[in-house]
């Protein structure tokens, strides 16, 4: 089976020049109006995303569609569309949808699988500012682990939280956008949830 290469034509605003994004199974490029951005899929290394909206007394002004990826060296290609006064934001939100899907398949679910198999040989690593245990997880640093046996998931559309089931109030949200790699944190912590020690 071969993966196929998707490109997308996107515009940071509606006037903008289309830009190329190229996700290919081996590198993420963005054609730039100085020069372009490429990483490999093994230098990539963090990934962000959201929306967030401008309004003025109740009129919505704009809104922006963002994806950050960051390689190993800190740099960032940044993906930004925005749509004015909802004029075409259906559009411009499903093109989104589209990018966020096929960068989580071409790059990132492989990094989950290497994060999960990474706890079954008992190895301890942070990820968006939480621990991961073979025991369990550590949101904070003054508060305890919470075995993987009592740790629940909920996921929402801009973030997720993980939480103690004995303990509802020891729990932690982390946001798509504000956090690196958060949806990469959701998805180990719901494979090893329904997986099990196993």
């Amino acid at each position: 089976m071969t993966e196929a290469v998707h490109e997308f034509r996107i515009k940071r605003t509606p006037l903008s020049a289309s830009r190329l994004l190229t996700i290919d199974p081996i590198y993420l490029e963005l054609e730039g109006p100085l020069y372009d951005a490429r990483f490999t899929k093994e230098d990539i290394e963090g990934f962000r995303f959201g929306v967030t909206r401008f309004t003025y007394k109740f009129i919505p002004v704009s809104r922006t569609y963002n994806i950050e990826i960051k390689n190993s060296e800190g740099k960032i290609i940044l993906i930004r569309m925005h749509s004015f006064f909802e004029i075409g934001y259906k559009k411009v939100e499903r093109l989104f949808i589209q990018i966020h899907k096929q960068i989580q398949l071409a790059y990132f679910n492989d990094m989950a699988i290497h994060y999960a198999r990474l706890l079954k040989g008992g190895l301890t690593y942070e990820l968006a500012g939480a621990f991961l245990t073979n025991e369990g997880v550590l949101l904070r640093k003054e508060k305890q682990v919470i075995p993987w046996i009592r740790v629940g998931l909920a996921s929402y559309y801009h973030s997720c939280s993980v939480y103690d089931l004995a303990d509802p109030q020891h729990f932690r949200s982390f946001d798509y956008w504000y956090e690196w790699n958060a949806s990469l944190l959701r998805t180990v912590i719901d494979y090893k949830i329904r997986n099990g020690n196993s």
